[in-house]
């Protein structure tokens, strides 16, 4: 919390110099950035198939240029990394990212990024779970009842989808690739519709309190899974919300900027904030690196378990 308030005054004391005393509102873009930067662009992780990401997030697209002034550019690919090593490149400026691959991107940049913003639950409280789900009418009741079954999850790179099931089950004395078959179904969609398919007895999957965020919520509004026809028969710790995350490399008055454009996204349409967080919230908050140390931590465990199984 200390750290929060010296960060938070510091961003002020800036702020009050960018736009000189009395000078701009609240309300207001500072906008001195634009001339350096005509385009911004966005990247996002792939919950959905890159058409699909394309045209959910036109609305916004088209809303962010209208506010900003600027040209904006949405970039897609087909697993994680691929908008990772995109921000870490610079070929895109900010991105929406797992608190995960937020952390492996700190860590592989030396700190070149910081979170934003991210989605608040509809009651006002963060985070969400990764959970492992079954089909409704299959006789599994927890995870145990899985045992030397075929669990799948996603990708390396998702936290709820890979890190945190791996570095919790192996807590458990239940290290997944020994106590599960567990193959990479490639995404969180494959990974839920394997389930329903019967390729997979159950997968690893994400979502939040009353399944307002996530890939559940996801697939439900795209008509690809009816809640009833699946259980989910184990629940994470709760891990912190998935952040928009920026480059650090990029000017105070841009971050402050493109931070007020997504925490005024619920004043001006909800639907479109409820676009940028992949589900149902009560808008964008500002959220900073300590809110995910937690979560890096445990990246950092998992790289080393990593480089000890190579050797």
């Amino acid at each position: 919390m200390i750290a929060r308030r010296l960060l938070n005054l510091a961003t002020a004391s800036a702020l009050l110099a960018l736009l000189g005393a009395g000078t701009a509102s609240a309300d207001e873009y500072i906008g001195d950035w634009k001339k350096k930067y005509p385009v911004v662009k966005y990247g996002v992780i792939p919950v959905e198939t890159q058409s699909q990401t394309t045209k959910s997030m036109d609305e916004f697209i088209k809303h962010a240029e209208k506010e900003t002034g600027v040209k904006w550019e949405l970039y897609t690919a087909t697993d994680y990394s691929g908008v990772m090593n995109a921000l870490m490149a610079g070929q895109i400026h900010l991105s929406w990212l797992s608190g995960f691959s937020y952390c492996q991107t700190h860590m592989d940049s030396k700190g070149g990024v910081e979170p934003l913003v991210a989605a608040q639950e509809p009651d006002g409280s963060m985070g969400y779970f990764s959970v492992i789900v079954v089909k409704a009418e299959s006789p599994y009741q927890n995870a145990d009842d899985l045992k030397g079954k075929i669990v799948a999850r996603t990708d390396p790179l998702s936290g709820s989808g890979y890190l945190i099931p791996t570095a919790a089950f192996r807590q458990m004395g239940k290290p997944v690739d020994e106590y599960f078959q567990s193959p990479l179904a490639g995404g969180h969609p494959q990974a839920v519709i394997g389930v329903l398919r019967g390729t997979y007895d159950g997968a690893f999957t994400w979502t939040s309190k009353d399944d307002n965020i996530g890939n559940l919520r996801a697939m439900m509004n795209k008509g690809l899974l009816k809640r009833e026809q699946i259980r989910v028969v184990w629940t994470s710790s709760p891990l912190p919300s998935p952040p928009v995350v920026i480059r650090k490399d990029l000017p105070l008055d841009m971050r402050v900027d493109l931070e007020k454009l997504f925490i005024r996204l619920k004043d001006h349409n909800m639907k479109l904030a409820e676009s940028v967080a992949q589900g149902r919230t009560n808008g964008m908050v500002r959220v900073y690196h300590e809110d995910y140390a937690l979560m890096c931590q445990a990246a950092e465990l998992e790289r080393e378990a990593r480089k000890q199984k190579k050797n």
